[in-house]
């Protein structure tokens, strides 16, 4: 009874969480979360799940309690972790901003065999912002397509809006050789958004919430 009563507690305090209830305990909802996976009941990828919505969240310290979630467990430990890590760096959330390792860590997720296609989407999408915003590396446009169409063949497919955006002259700049505007191709990458939409939702399990 002991037992469930604690898995009640933290499934409302996850709820307040979500929904940046200010009154929430955020320094006792961190130790039940802790608490929980060093006994066993809290998987690698909800730690990763609840880090980025303390990350995201506006209650007061949730941002910082995020970042040292992650760092208390583990980055190393499960793709999931080191993408969250990851994505906190680009924008400084909850700790220092870093967008050179961001992409560091990326990049070897997307070379993890253990990384997941969701996961392997994003930090290619990711990358592709980076080389076309010119974060933590040099802009490079071409090498920002290359990655956008790879996080799309990962089923990422905000990654299909942003190319049909490019083709759309959109970006403010092109890769050489690259005549823009050319709305056939934009539109091409508009269907394949749409499609890869419907595609997500006919595997998606029927039991899903």
């Amino acid at each position: 009874m002991a037992e469930l009563s604690w898995f009640n507690q933290i499934h409302r305090e996850w709820q307040a969480l979500k929904v940046h209830d200010a009154s929430l305990d955020i320094e006792q909802f961190y130790r039940h979360v802790v608490s929980a996976y060093k006994s066993g009941f809290a998987p690698l990828e909800s730690i990763a799940t609840t880090a980025n919505a303390l990350l995201l969240s506006s209650i007061s310290g949730a941002p910082y309690l995020g970042r040292k979630l992650l760092m208390q467990i583990g980055i190393d430990k499960h793709p999931a972790l080191r993408v969250t890590y990851a994505l906190s760096l680009f924008a400084g959330t909850g700790g220092d901003s870093d967008p050179e390792l961001a992409n560091r860590i990326l990049v070897d997720v997307l070379k993890d065999e253990n990384a997941q296609d969701k996961l392997k989407g994003l930090s290619a999408a990711a990358l592709g912002d980076s080389a076309r915003l010119g974060r933590g590396e040099a802009l490079d446009v071409e090498l920002a397509k290359a990655r956008y169409e790879m996080a799309f063949g990962f089923g990422h497919r905000e990654a299909a809006q942003t190319l049909a955006l490019y083709w759309e002259n959109r970006w403010g700049y092109s890769a050489s050789g690259d005549s823009v505007p050319n709305r056939a191709i934009a539109q091409k990458w508009y269907k394949r958004c749409g499609e890869n939409n419907q595609k997500i939702l006919q595997t998606a399990s029927p039991v899903a919430s």
